[in-house]
């Protein structure tokens, strides 16, 4: 059976229909769209209907609450620019899929391939963080922490 594809306007931007999001993948990933971003590595993603509450594995950034750290307005708007709220990404689970506050910890993807958690380390607004055993991808996300920190680019120039 064919089904055709729905999209509905949200600010701009269009959101497909479950069914869209479940057959379409980026890279051969499940995706979710994005219905808003907490903090620089914190965001909701819509998966399947069911609007879950995702933490970025393997990053760290400053927090925005209870009192904003240094860096943290920056690296909330530099995730809601690689991930903006209405957009389709894909995600991936490591070895543990939720942290001790239920979460989902994933590793995100948008449409393009960027690498959402090694972006924000790249671009200097987040640092490398991996809790054992999610170690997926530590090598990359550490070297682009080096790299970051050698070039003084983000919060490695603004806060320390």
């Amino acid at each position: 059976m064919l089904a055709a594809a729905l999209t509905i306007g949200l600010g701009g931007c269009a959101l497909l229909t479950e069914f869209d999001q479940r057959s379409n993948g980026i890279d051969g990933r499940p995706t979710g769209v994005v219905a808003s971003i907490t903090d620089g590595d914190t965001l909701r993603l819509v998966v399947d209907g069911e609007e879950l509450r995702v933490r970025l594995i393997g990053i760290d950034t400053p927090e925005l609450r209870p009192t904003p750290e240094c860096f943290a307005d920056e690296a909330t708007d530099a995730l809601a620019r690689l991930a903006p709220v209405g957009t389709l990404i894909g995600y991936e689970y490591d070895e543990d899929p939720q942290d001790r506050f239920e979460r989902e910890l994933m590793y995100l993807f948008a449409a393009d391939g960027t690498f959402i958690n090694l972006a924000l380390v790249e671009e200097g607004y987040a640092r490398e963080l991996h809790y054992a055993p999610n170690f997926r991808y530590r090598d990359e996300i550490l070297a682009a922490e080096a790299a970051a920190q050698a070039g003084g680019l983000g919060l490695w120039g603004a806060c320390l």
